[in-house]
Formats: C-alpha cells, sequence, structure tokens
C-alpha cells in the first residue's frame, strides 16, 4: 500500500464529505457526514416529535424502549421559544416508548426527546 506523505487539510466539514468504512459484511464502503450523522439520531436514542396543532396535552411515541431511566425532555413552541418543561408543564413517563407532556395552555411546538 502506498505512504501518504501529505494531507492537505480541510478547514470545513460539510454533509457531503465522506468517510471510508466497511459494512456488516465487511465490504468497503464510502459514507457521507449526512449518512452517519442520520444513522446516529435514528439508533442513538433521541426522537424528534412535530406537535402539529395547538394541544394542552402532547402524546409522544418516542420507541426509545427505555428501560431504568427517564429521558431529557426539551420543548421549542412554535413561535421559537425554547421552555423548561419542568417549569412550563409537566412531563408524565406512560412506559418505555412513550410519554405525555401537559401544559396549562394549548401549545403546538416541537418535543426532543434525548436517552
Amino acid at each position: 500500500m502506498p505512504k501518504i506523505s501529505k494531507i492537505q487539510l480541510d478547514q470545513t466539514v460539510n454533509a457531503d464529505d465522506k468517510l471510508l468504512g466497511s459494512d456488516a459484511s465487511g465490504a468497503t464502503r464510502n459514507y457521507t457526514i449526512k449518512q452517519l450523522a442520520d444513522f446516529v439520531v435514528e439508533s442513538g436514542g433521541s426522537h424528534k416529535h412535530h406537535q402539529n396543532s395547538d394541544s394542552d396535552t402532547w402524546t409522544i411515541d418516542h420507541g426509545l424502549e427505555l428501560d431504568g431511566y427517564l429521558p431529557s425532555v426539551t420543548v421549542r413552541l412554535d413561535d421559537g421559544t425554547h421552555v423548561d418543561v419542568g417549569a412550563f408543564g409537566q412531563v408524565k413517563y406512560i412506559n418505555k416508548n412513550q410519554l405525555k407532556i401537559f401544559f396549562a395552555a394549548s401549545y403546538s411546538g416541537f418535543a426532543y426527546i434525548n436517552k
């Protein structure tokens, strides 16, 4: 194998940059940064929930199979406001794959669930 003596340093990383790796069968593959990031998000223990319509109760089926600990929950309302769920509402953990957020008023926005 040839020896690489000089590598030009890339000052920025973007979604289309590629990494060399191998898949489960051992075959060599090129993966983009975006493919790697999507894989980490999908299998790494986070879920993004979009509450389309205003509601005072958000039911979130996250499918994270949480057993023995509670996930962190962050909420961003549609107006861009990030809220402290503990001060702004209440989270009830229904089971290892579902939780509900209760608010005093109706809101729409996003909830981010992390292991």
